[in-house]
């Protein structure tokens, strides 16, 4: 007997940032608390991250190159054209 496919729905989250590739983004979670902001620029989106090239290489897996994986909850849209889709 085979398991059911499991389906998953869309992030909304995700799919605002996935039309979005190329768009500038400021990151806004527990760094800022600490007054400190980094901006960067979407380079792809998966089913559970938005990956952000911040200008520096990726200090966990060289392969990605600059890409950081950042979740959705913690970037917001720089351009306020882009940030009327939310």
């Amino acid at each position: 007997m085979r398991k059911p496919t499991r389906t998953r729905r869309a992030n909304r989250a995700l799919e605002i940032f996935r039309h979005h590739i190329g768009a500038r983004v400021t990151f806004t979670g527990l760094a800022v608390e600490r007054g400190v902001t980094e901006h960067g620029v979407i380079v792809d989106v998966d089913h559970r991250m938005v990956y952000v090239d911040y200008g520096y290489p990726n200090p966990i897996c060289a392969e990605l190159g600059n890409a950081i994986p950042t979740h959705s909850s913690n970037l917001r849209l720089e351009t306020t054209i882009a940030a009327a889709d939310i």
